[in-house]
């Protein structure tokens, strides 16, 4: 089969025809139709004009796999309708390869034959809806495509937010190694979850030494790649069986234990990611790592805010200066970017005023070192809580950072997690 030049064409149902189109119908269900059966295609093509569903390309003919993944990889519609019939390679494997695309659309696989063990193997492999025409008609069922189509509608409409229209993602960055923006992430999120009441995950994204999953003994089972992996089906209902969740109510989701795949290609999917998350809850709280990294720059315009933590030591202030003038953070603007010193002794060499004229940026937040107490409460493991100096500071940092007025003092620890301390 040769392949086909693809042009984007939006096909309108005749203003004449009647259409069951539903109210609701969601502007970002942009649909591919990649059927070679020229008579199957066109009945398909007039259910989409009834219901006036979006079509980016009525006719996609591939000659191979990779042309398929490229076109749907191009024109990233949300539903892609694939004849299985004329299929270069095998069905299970073209599904397989388009679900780990980075912008994955949902598939209706249309067959000429009403295979038991193609309709099954082709559903393993991700297949959304599988429809076929009646036995030796060749006419499918109107309404068998229209039923298919609205569940495969109704699934688009679980990524728009329903929720929450504007939950908060705040991103943690060290200048370099062993600066403490896993502490200042684990603790801010503590602090918004059980002192604030607010709904919080907090989320690893350091691919490359991750360790929120060890500090918070968390219960869960799945990663961030695992999501990841899913992200063309997540709901509600699959991201909550993906999630752990402390005895605090925290929602925490590791990093991968080992990352045998580059880094990059996971870090293009965030976006979305993170799109699904702000829908379902009040704070994303993101640890990133060091320097800058992939994940850093794919995320970047999806921060709302990015807590830079350096320590008074001259060589994370200079990686930090340096990281605050690059390219990427050059545009991100100064209100967004909060820069916090950790670790600071109690006698610095260096005044305020002095150490943000030579970081030419504002200090949002300097906290002082307490390494023994922090030490002593990952041992068991938990959190600090207000009973410390420390544990006291960074609920103030968390609350300022989220806009929140600080909670009072309290004698019990808000901090605990896993076990009751």
């Amino acid at each position: 089969m040769t392949p086909t030049i693809l042009v984007p064409t939006i096909l309108s149902a005749h203003p004449n025809a009647a259409t069951d189109a539903a109210p609701d119908i969601a502007t970002d269900t942009a649909t591919v139709v990649a059927v070679a059966d020229a008579n199957l295609r066109g009945q398909i093509c007039e259910a989409l004009q009834r219901m006036a569903v979006p079509v980016v390309e009525p006719n996609c003919a591939a000659g191979t796999i990779e042309d398929l993944l490229a076109s749907v990889e191009r024109l990233r519609p949300a539903i892609l309708i694939l004849g299985l019939s004329g299929l270069p390679g095998d069905p299970a494997a073209a599904l397989t390869r388009l679900a780990r695309l980075d912008y994955p659309p949902r598939v209706i696989a249309v067959s000429d034959s009403a295979d038991p063990e193609l309709i099954l193997k082709t559903m393993r492999a991700g297949a959304a809806e599988f429809i076929y025409p009646a036995s030796g008609s060749g006419t499918l069922e109107p309404g068998a495509v229209t039923d298919s189509l609205r569940r495969v509608l109704a699934d688009c409409e679980r990524f728009r937010p329903q929720d929450r229209s504007s939950g908060t993602v705040i991103g943690f960055v060290s200048a370099k190694g062993g600066c403490g923006a896993t502490t200042l992430a684990c603790h801010a999120s503590g602090y918004l979850r059980q002192a604030a009441g607010k709904d919080v995950l907090l989320a690893d994204l350091d691919f490359a030494s991750g360790i929120i999953g060890t500090i918070l003994q968390t219960p869960a089972r799945y990663t961030v790649d695992d999501a990841l992996q899913n992200l063309h089906r997540m709901d509600r209902k699959l991201w909550k069986a993906l999630v752990g969740t402390t005895a605090a109510g925290l929602d925490v989701m590791p990093a991968p234990a080992d990352q045998p795949s580059p880094v990059l290609p996971a870090s293009r999917k965030m976006p979305k990611m993170l799109r699904f998350w702000r829908t379902h809850y009040d704070f994303t709280i993101l640890d990133l790592g060091h320097g800058t990294t992939p994940m850093l720059l794919d995320v970047l315009d999806s921060l709302d805010t990015l807590v830079l933590v350096a320590t008074h030591e001259l060589p994370a202030l200079r990686q930090a200066r340096q990281l605050m003038h690059s390219a990427p953070l050059r545009n991100f603007g100064a209100k967004r970017l909060k820069l916090v010193i950790n670790r600071m002794p109690q006698r610095a060499r260096m005044p305020l005023p002095e150490l943000e004229k030579l970081m030419g940026h504002e200090i949002h937040s300097v906290l002082p070192n307490d390494y023994e107490r922090l030490t002593e409460a990952y041992s068991e493991p938990r959190l600090l809580g207000a009973n410390c100096e420390l544990g006291t500071q960074l609920g103030r940092f968390a609350a300022r950072l989220a806009g929140l007025a600080p909670a009072e003092k309290k004698p019990r620890r808000f901090f605990s997690f896993g076990r009751s301390a």
